[in-house]
């Protein structure tokens, strides 16, 4: 367990923490169903092990839906245990007509879970989209979005077609003044973006920071890689590195915990969420992030 005290100070420094859907969903991405835990469940140990937020799946709130909740219910559960940095994830097909329906049920998620941003994807199918062609359908998004008081977090992906910081930037430039990047720690390292080029960015366009760790070897295709990463420090990445660079410029977006791993869905949702706290403090605590604290 981390030493109360340190930890009280580090939170007083440290941008907000924010538990990702997939890190206590308890079931891999693509499955069935959103989450194999109640979402009672989840918030309660989220708020528990520490957290600040969370970032829930829209597909999740479609699930609490169906299953006949309302939603000032599941606004009024995520109050309750002071979950107020939300934001919802993960809207992959915004640019093709066929995904309007996801994008009204994104955006109602976003108004029911008072969420800050909601995260979307590039194409992630190697299609080769051009950005310019994808432009329009990412200003009508943001726009649409603004009219719910609410950002849109683009994140920059390994693979796809946004695998790179001037083709991110290229598709932020087509959208509104609520659009953002995710800094995503396993896509940095796993698509070879170097830190030096990351410290070019105005801190000002970073929406959100996403931190897992992973093996220092690439197992298979980037998209199977993916599903097996690790708790924060456990594995070989430079988050202490990474962290020390997004100080420098001066980021203080929100630090969002994305662990998504067969270890991950396994655990109980308690375990799983205070796991996922407690390891990603320890590598914080050790960044440029929280200096003060310990001094």
């Amino acid at each position: 367990m981390l030493e109360v005290a340190f930890c009280r100070k580090v939170r007083q420094v440290m941008p907000p923490i924010v538990c990702s859907s997939h890190t206590i969903s308890g079931v891999m991405p693509g499955g069935v169903i959103a989450s194999r835990h109640r979402f009672e469940d989840r918030v309660k140990a989220c708020a528990e092990a520490g957290f600040d937020g969370m970032c829930l799946h829209f597909r999740d709130y479609a699930e609490q839906r169906a299953a006949g909740k309302a939603d000032k219910e599941l606004r009024a559960v995520l109050d309750e245990f002071g979950m107020v940095e939300n934001s919802v994830e993960f809207l992959r097909d915004w640019f093709r007509p066929e995904g309007e329906a996801n994008i009204r049920l994104a955006l109602s998620a976003a108004g029911a879970f008072g969420a800050r941003h909601i995260n979307v994807s590039p194409d992630l199918d190697d299609e080769a989209h051009p950005i310019a062609a994808m432009g329009p359908a990412f200003a009508a998004l943001c726009d649409r979005a603004a009219d719910r008081g609410v950002g849109v977090a683009l994140e920059l992906v390994a693979w796809g077609n946004v695998r790179t910081l001037d083709r991110a930037l290229a598709l932020l430039d087509l959208g509104g003044a609520n659009a953002g990047l995710i800094i995503d720690s396993w896509h940095v390292f796993r698509a070879g973006i170097g830190l030096d080029e990351l410290a070019t960015l105005s801190p000002a366009r970073i929406g959100c920071v996403q931190l897992s760790d992973a093996a220092a070897t690439v197992v298979g295709p980037l998209s199977c890689d993916t599903m097996s990463r690790r708790f924060c420090g456990e594995g070989a990445l430079d988050l202490r590195g990474l962290l020390d660079t997004l100080a420098r410029m001066g980021v203080a977006a929100p630090l969002a915990v994305e662990v998504i791993s067969p270890e991950a869905v396994g655990m109980v949702v308690q375990e799983a969420a205070r796991r996922a706290f407690e390891t990603t403090m320890r590598v914080v605590g050790d960044s440029r992030l929280t200096v003060g604290a310990r001094g």
